[in-house]
């Protein structure tokens, strides 16, 4: 079992990481997904790609085009949630109406919402399509459904709630606190938010996004006793 780094080990390791060149992280983070590629975000890989995010951001700078693009990305991930709530409150009633009547098969659910993010590429033909390599397909990979930072999950109770109680279109919650006063006349949403706080996606990543994927999940369920 490999052993646990203490908090300074770890500090010590991402200051060393932060010292390298950004070209060198990269090809870290290519060499270790031959590795670790379609198995798990192991603490390697982590550590390389939150190195690489940090290095980036310290870089970045927020141009009036870099927030013109923040802001339409915003806008796309608020419509891709709204057009989501929608759905998933028709299914509901459809499901609250089969499980009133007592239907034959269908006793319980689960429905998940998931907003996925990608960086197309273009490829020999100059159509946009998945990378199959390179920096992209690693990012698109680690934010990839099993870890998507944009979902949420409904239940019945959703039925009676507002869109506005769905995190990612609760309007009390501005996120555009987080910019220093350069969103103020702004809504930035909780989807934003969760990009580029809890993911290893660093602001020049995020403003390259370029498909939005919506999906709507449900899992009907039926149970026998034996």
């Amino acid at each position: 079992m490999k052993e646990k780094r203490s908090y300074e080990q770890r500090k010590k390791r991402w200051e060393e990481l932060e010292s390298y060149p950004l070209e060198r992280l990269e090809e870290m983070i290519l060499k270790r997904w031959k590795v670790s590629k379609e198995i798990e975000l192991d603490d390697e890989l982590s550590d390389y790609l939150y190195a690489r995010k940090r290095k980036l951001n310290s870089a970045f700078e927020w141009t009036p085009e870099n927030m013109e693009k923040l802001i339409r990305l915003n806008q796309k991930l608020v419509e891709c949630w709204e057009k989501l709530d929608v759905e998933a409150k028709q299914t509901l009633q459809t499901i609250k109406n089969r499980m009133d009547k007592s239907d034959d098969f269908l006793q319980d659910f689960n429905m998940d919402a998931v907003v996925q993010v990608f960086i197309l590429v273009p490829d020999e033909d100059e159509e946009l399509d998945e990378p199959n390599e390179g920096i992209e397909e690693v990012l698109n990979w680690v934010i990839s459904d099993n870890a998507a930072v944009n979902r949420g999950c409904y239940s019945l109770y959703d039925l009676d709630e507002s869109s506005e109680d769905i995190i990612y279109l609760d309007r009390e919650q501005n996120w555009n606190i987080d910019f220093k006063g350069r969103f103020d006349e702004h809504f930035i949403s909780q989807a934003i938010h969760d990009l580029y706080d809890h993911s290893c996606w660093s602001f020049p990543d995020i403003l390259r996004i370029n498909r939005l994927w919506a999906e709507l999940k449900v899992d009907y369920q039926n149970f026998v006793e034996v």
